[in-house]
């Protein structure tokens, strides 16, 4: 006997947000690459070994939040650098950054989620009378 042809929806998620928070720009920027570090490596022990100079420019704070995510992401991906720290310094043409962290360990670093890109997708920066806000899409 043939049976009738059927199908199912099954849920995926290609993709993940993340929200973060500071009282000034500078602290919302730092706390969304560390949830970025979150998302790619969950709760691992990040050393300051060594540090590199990070030059990241946009038209606007949610065009600037994105190329942040995505420098921090490609210096991970490429160059195997797995952040710990950062200190920022803005500009009228970007920020300028010294991350701290070290080399990825595969004995020590355990890689949770691969995250493709940082994504355009409702990005958002805004300055509230509580603080800084930021919201951004990773495609995983």
């Amino acid at each position: 006997m043939m049976t009738m042809g059927h199908y199912r929806l099954l849920e995926h998620t290609a993709d993940m947000g993340l929200e973060a928070w500071g009282q000034s720009r500078e602290e919302l920027f730092v706390q969304a690459a560390l949830a970025l570090r979150a998302v790619m490596m969950g709760a691992a022990r990040v050393e300051s070994r060594r540090s590199i100079s990070l030059d990241v420019e946009g038209f606007d704070d949610a065009e600037l939040l994105v190329n942040w995510l995505a420098e921090v992401l490609f210096h991970f991906e490429c160059r195997r650098f797995v952040p710990a720290g950062f200190i920022l310094e803005f500009s009228a043409e970007g920020l300028h950054a010294q991350v701290q962290g070290e080399d990825f360990d595969p004995d020590r670093h355990t890689v949770e989620r691969e995250v493709k890109a940082v994504t355009h997708h409702q990005v958002l920066v805004e300055q509230t009378p509580q603080g800084w806000h930021g919201r951004v899409y990773l495609d995983l």
